[in-house]
């Protein structure tokens, strides 16, 4: 049996619910900023080694946590840009002539550093001289640092291109989240110097 003193409520509550429908606004305003949305897509071109450690950060797990990562940033700062990031293997030499920044992930070991130089060497033969190299898979931040300073040395040297070294990326754990903001946070930068580059020399030309 119910409670009488429950009655006054559930009169109450159903004259709520009778006159709900007058408060909901069956067209929702949506937000607009007024600006058309633009997609940047970014090629990730894997330089990944046979023997790339289980237990380092995976390709598709980095394409698929930073292109998070980009989207909910730009979303932060109310930007009318949506990020894609396109894995690319590395038997695929091939990329869009029109972007401007090209990223290629590497094992931080010697057959890493290989792979990314021959990918880079390939692909600046196509015209891209804009490169961000991200690590992943080093023991400890000597061997990173090694192999980045390697690569960037070698393709300097022989292909007279500069890198923007993105650092090593670990596999997921306690400082991920911080490290793959500041990752995005830096090809975000990058992104945006490079199509200011690209927009001054059109300007000039």
């Amino acid at each position: 049996m119910h409670n009488p003193a429950w009655r006054p409520a559930q009169l109450h509550t159903e004259r709520l619910a009778s006159i709900l429908h007058h408060f909901i606004d069956k067209h929702p305003a949506v937000c607009s900023t007024g600006k058309p949305r633009v997609t940047h897509t970014i090629p990730v071109h894997m330089a990944v080694a046979t023997g790339h450690p289980a237990n380092a950060l995976q390709p598709h797990y980095l394409v698929t946590a930073l292109t998070r990562q980009l989207n909910t940033q730009a979303s932060v700062v109310a930007q009318s840009t949506d990020w894609q990031l396109e894995a690319i293997p590395l038997e695929h030499g091939a990329t869009n002539g029109d972007q401007g920044l090209i990223l290629v992930f590497a094992t931080a070991n010697l057959e890493g550093v290989r792979l990314a130089y021959s990918c880079i060497k390939n692909l600046s033969a196509g015209g891209s001289r804009r490169f961000g190299v991200l690590f992943s898979g080093a023991s400890d931040g000597d061997i990173a640092r090694r192999c980045q300073d390697r690569l960037a040395s070698g393709v300097k040297q022989f292909l007279g291109i500069r890198l923007n070294q993105l650092g090593h990326l670990s596999a997921p754990g306690p400082d991920f989240s911080a490290d793959l903001a500041r990752l995005a946070g830096e090809v975000q930068r990058l992104w945006e110097a490079h199509s200011t580059h690209n927009q001054l020399e059109v300007t000039h030309t």
